[in-house]
């Protein structure tokens, strides 16, 4: 097996990366849900918000403080994509959702659509993705064990036999 060949197996790569972010983005959907549903209504003090822009990228933070349902004063930090930090500026104040524990312990009330919105359109790219990707490790696959679809080998061994029909016939003089 030429070297063109045992690469084309690495194509199932591709799939396996999208699988595990697709495992990420569902994880993500889950928390941010469950935090959303289950976690307690707070009113948080915004005491820090910066929006950075790098050439193609443009992210933020925000700096949040509260008080817990047992009293004590929490401090976090959320980095934020642009499209919801932007829905925070000239804010002081901003609801959350507070579920200490869970893998998204606050969720900013105000962007919970939209961050909701992002991973489910996320999701539905990358399932989009696997099927495309999915059908050209099959294809990679397949000519890499040199089989065609009737699961016959199609590099050497097998003849190929053609039958004139019609065949004119030659009169010899």
């Amino acid at each position: 097996m030429n070297n063109k060949r045992k690469i084309a197996h690495f194509t199932w790569l591709i799939p396996l990366f999208l699988l595990a972010l697709l495992v990420q983005q569902i994880s993500v959907l889950n928390g941010i849900t469950i935090t959303y549903d289950e976690g307690e209504t707070v009113q948080a003090f915004i005491t820090d918000f910066r929006i950075k822009q790098i050439a193609a990228q443009t992210n933020g933070y925000v700096d949040l403080m509260f008080f817990d349902a047992s009293g004590e004063q929490v401090r976090e930090r959320l980095s934020l994509h642009a499209q919801h930090a932007s829905r925070l500026i000239g804010s002081n104040e901003v609801e959350i959702r507070y579920l200490p524990g869970t893998t998204y312990d606050i969720v900013i009330t105000k962007t919970y659509e939209y961050h909701r919105n992002t991973v489910l359109i996320n999701l539905a790219v990358i399932l989009f993705s696997m099927v495309i990707t999915v059908g050209i490790s099959i294809w990679a696959s397949r000519y890499a064990t040199g089989r065609n679809n009737t699961g016959e080998s199609s590099r050497g061994g097998t003849n190929v036999e053609f039958e004139i029909m019609n065949k004119p016939e030659i009169k010899q003089v």
